[in-house]
């Protein structure tokens, strides 16, 4: 399968890209910078792997990053959209700034959306075409604290998406499956002080949701990474 991973720096992002791999995928890794592959590095010489220059929070970058895959393939089967930022972690919302909060909805819920809309045209190629957008444990409305305020609004709205984004399909005729999947609290340099599992656990449960063998039919949108739903 042809699979596109953004975020794939550091964090569940390369160590998805290593299992796709590892299974025999053809991997386009979206990353910040290419002067350092930091977490990216083990895998960088796998010639399945197609490193492409991608910051989500930019218009230019993404339609940049639609071309370069484009001069590789005219499909894909699978995006998983993980590039994601917890800005001002140890504040309240009152004290975020302006370029925080603009800066986290960019990257958490704007990028994604436009992602997904720019590489429409190469999924929707595929037989077994999958969205993948990584969201958060947001149980209800009222279901959070003040702790990580601007990050759980714009993890709400992305987890939303997916099931407006799936309604979308269904009405326009087009058979993608679509989720927005809590990735579990990982031992990550965001999930620090949560961290509860590997991201190598949180990448095996994506990678049978995202291939089919968890939630083929698509029954829900909004799942973990085991492919359990997150509202009762």
């Amino acid at each position: 399968m042809q699979v596109l991973v953004s975020g794939a720096l550091k964090g569940l992002g390369p160590v998805l890209c290593q299992k796709f791999l590892a299974e025999g995928h053809t991997v386009y890794a979206g990353v910040l910078s290419t002067d350092d592959l930091m977490e990216l590095t083990e895998v960088a010489k796998d010639p399945n792997l197609v490193v492409v220059p991608l910051d989500v929070s930019k218009k230019d970058s993404i339609d940049k990053a639609r071309a370069m895959v484009g001069s590789h393939t005219d499909y894909l089967d699978i995006i998983v959209n993980v590039a994601g930022v917890l800005l001002n972690r140890a504040d309240y919302i009152i004290n975020d700034s302006y370029e925080d909060i603009d800066l986290t909805f960019q990257v958490n819920t704007v990028g994604p959306i436009y992602l997904n809309n720019r590489f429409l045209e190469m999924i929707k190629k595929s037989d077994v075409a999958t969205i993948i957008n990584i969201s958060s444990e947001v149980l209800s409305i009222n279901g959070v604290g003040s702790k990580f305020g601007t990050y759980c609004m714009s993890k709400t709205a992305i987890a939303q998406y997916g099931y407006i984004l799936k309604a979308t399909f269904a009405e326009v005729g087009l058979p993608i499956r679509v989720f927005s999947v809590h990735p579990g609290r990982m031992k990550t340099e965001m999930g620090a002080e949560n961290g509860q599992i590997e991201t190598s656990e949180s990448a095996e449960g994506i990678y049978k949701i995202a291939i089919g063998e968890v939630q083929k039919g698509n029954q829900e949108v909004y799942i973990n990474y085991k492919g359990e739903p997150m509202l009762g």
